[in-house]
């Protein structure tokens, strides 16, 4: 017995020797209503168990919570975790997918919501557990309405964009142009339903671009314009492990990669 238990202080020692400890901060937010009284018991149990053995032993200081908290308190809660070596946040509440904006937002209180990607920021270290419903926000018949009238008009006129296409790169100097899913030392992500993180986003706004109405007048998206607007989106959706890249040459006008005929 006595030497187990001198085994026992052994290996405790030699992980307590194993390097400094690491800085933790957790954050859980929780947002109920009448609807999710639920919220409530879930801010506890999560808390309960990060303070006990299986859930690593957290102690009172590194646990913040934050019941149905203003954008301001929220963005100030999530700045501090960027002190920490290891960040965990959850968030609990009300949540909806929003399609054209590729994300779900989550409701902190009534009129007042963010999107996920808010959360996604923190230690270098760190995830994210999200428990918010994530069904799509239904579209008015205004804009389902619109959606029909352009993917007519599109049916329509289909001649008019390769003619746009063409007519553009005549008017295009010879170069070489190079975009990038990701940047030097980054992976590109990549859904089984979806595909390449990039591309799927690349030509989602590509085509966004080309059914709107109000572009008939511009009637070409260059390939860098088209980069332009995917990066950002790219980066967010990433939490910014991943950011396109891209050399284009420096005549203008560039390749076109989208058209609105």
């Amino acid at each position: 017995m006595k030497q187990q238990i001198g085994v026992a202080k052994v290996r405790i020692a030699e992980i307590l020797n194993n390097g400094p400890e690491v800085r933790r901060q957790a954050l859980i937010v929780g947002c109920p209503d009448s609807d999710i009284p639920g919220v409530r018991v879930d801010m506890k149990n999560y808390r309960e168990f990060f303070k006990s053995m299986s859930g690593g032993l957290w102690y009172d200081n590194e646990i913040t919570t934050l019941e149905s908290p203003t954008q301001s308190g929220l963005q100030q809660a999530l700045d501090s975790l960027k002190k920490a070596d290891y960040s965990i946040v959850v968030f609990a509440g009300h949540g909806g997918y929003v399609a054209s904006k590729k994300t779900t937002m989550l409701q902190l209180r009534a009129n007042v919501t963010v999107d996920e990607y808010t959360l996604k920021f923190g230690a270098p270290l760190r995830t994210v557990i999200i428990d918010a419903c994530r069904m799509p926000v239904k579209e008015t018949l205004r804009e389902e309405f619109r959606k029909s009238v352009i993917a007519m008009d599109s049916i329509a006129h289909p001649e008019l964009s390769r003619f746009a296409f063409d007519n553009h790169v005549r008017k295009c100097a010879p170069g070489l142009a190079v975009m990038y899913a990701c940047s030097v030392g980054q992976g590109a992500g990549d859904s089984a339903q979806q595909g390449g993180t990039y591309s799927s986003i690349l030509l989602s706004e590509a085509d966004a671009w080309g059914s709107n109405l109000a572009n008939k007048g511009k009637t070409v998206m260059s390939i860098s314009e088209a980069h332009d607007r995917a990066t950002p989106l790219v980066d967010r959706l990433r939490a910014g492990e991943q950011t396109p890249d891209a050399i284009f040459p420096r005549t203008v006008p560039r390749f076109p990669f989208a058209i609105c005929a």
